[in-house]
């Protein structure tokens, strides 16, 4: 997918001008990553934001005794890492390929030469009220949400709705996705297995009518 097809599909950048989205084009640099490669690290210069392009990025923090705090799994079509443009100098926050990824870069020095124009900026701004909506979101979702309820949740913003799930991320980074220990996550889907609401296969699950339920209620 190149970077002008990718911008022009992206909730964030889809509603800016087609002139201001062939100039943010024009910037992108593709970076393919591994598996677990690391794109960047907590407390490092932050020299760019990023935007996904295929795959999957878990960005977290880090704690005390290694213990990691999932901010976000990141989709194909999102961008990451843009506090550094405005609010930090430094990455708040590590981030890591999960799957085998592919991302463009999006230089700092460069888009802040695009901030000059006015209506770029204006654009870019709505954007960033949205991902702040996103945020407000996700401490409500964490808060009020039951570890079923976000699991649910998390496997349709993250695939839709599907008759099969293959998992190919991790269940820990699952858990620390929803908000949950490994332990605890195990044992969610153990007692919804008994509950008849998923059959667990070897690579992913197959959720039954039941599943759904708890997404649908008001």
């Amino acid at each position: 997918m190149d970077s002008s097809f990718l911008l022009a599909s992206s909730d964030f950048f889809k509603g800016i001008s087609p002139a201001a989205r062939a100039a943010l084009a024009a910037i992108c640099i593709p970076r393919a990553l591994r598996k677990n490669e690391t794109l960047f690290t907590e407390g490092e210069k932050g020299r760019n934001m990023y935007i996904l392009a295929g795959g999957s990025v878990r960005v977290f923090k880090s704690g005390g005794g290694g213990r990691e705090s999932v901010i976000k799994i990141v989709r194909p079509g999102e961008i990451f890492a843009e506090v550094v443009l405005f609010e930090e100098d430094e990455y708040p926050a590590s981030a890591v390929a999960v799957t085998k990824s592919r991302v463009y870069i999006i230089p700092k020095r460069q888009f802040t030469l695009l901030l000059e124009d006015r209506t770029f900026r204006r654009d870019f701004i709505g954007m960033l009220m949205k991902k702040q909506r996103y945020l407000a979101e996700r401490i409500h979702y964490l808060t009020s949400c039951d570890v079923e309820e976000r699991f649910v949740r998390f496997l349709e913003e993250q695939y839709g709705r599907k008759r099969e799930y293959r998992l190919l991320i991790p269940k820990k980074d699952v858990a620390q996705a929803i908000g949950a220990t490994s332990e605890t996550f195990s044992r969610l889907i153990k007692r919804m297995r008994d509950e008849g609401k998923l059959t667990v296969k070897k690579d992913g699950i197959i959720p039954s009518g039941k599943f759904w339920g708890k997404a649908l209620a008001p």
